[in-house]
């Protein structure tokens, strides 16, 4: 009777502690291996970054958005998001509103919240209609400019496609 007893206790904290890991997996934490020399300095390659995945809003587990949203990113956040089916890791340099200013006359560059950022002319012709960050999306950068595939590439990140602030790097 007894052995019962503690066996079933094992066998409901076992349940308890899996369905927790699983909760936690799935909503609230991950855990990602960097691949890459974009974020360099900050992140190097070969890294792990613990990401939060409930920063900004509740993520729909395996797709490439949040449900709801109860906070954005701010400038200055780590963020993660989807794009071309790989995991993107960059800097929130903008938000919406933020006036984006261009200058062409040394080369091509983008003045955003006092950070000057080189362009190539794909580039500038790509954001140079934009005079600032549109509503609900983000203008994320690598912080090794040089050869970082960020929105100066693609464009800016919609807000509900952020799924994740890195916490611990």
């Amino acid at each position: 009777m007894k052995k019962e007893i503690i066996l079933n206790l094992i066998i409901k904290i076992l349940t308890v502690t899996l369905a927790a890991a699983i909760i936690l997996k799935l909503f609230v934490i991950e855990f990602y291996k960097i691949s890459g020399i974009s974020m360099e300095p900050a992140i190097h390659t070969g890294s792990t970054v613990t990401v939060s995945k409930i920063s900004y809003g509740l993520v729909i587990p395996f797709s490439d958005r949040t449900l709801f949203n109860w906070s954005r990113p701010e400038r200055n956040d780590i963020i993660v998001y989807m794009y071309d089916n790989r995991m993107i890791i960059k800097r929130c340099v903008a938000t919406a509103g933020d006036t984006l200013e261009y200058s062409y006359n040394s080369g091509y560059n983008l003045k955003v919240n006092g950070l000057t950022v080189p362009l190539s002319k794909q580039q500038y012709e790509n954001l140079k209609n934009n005079t600032s960050v549109p509503e609900n999306t983000v203008f994320a950068l690598g912080d090794n400019f040089a050869i970082s595939s960020d929105s100066r590439n693609y464009g800016f990140v919609p807000v509900n496609n952020v799924l994740g602030r890195v916490l611990c790097r």
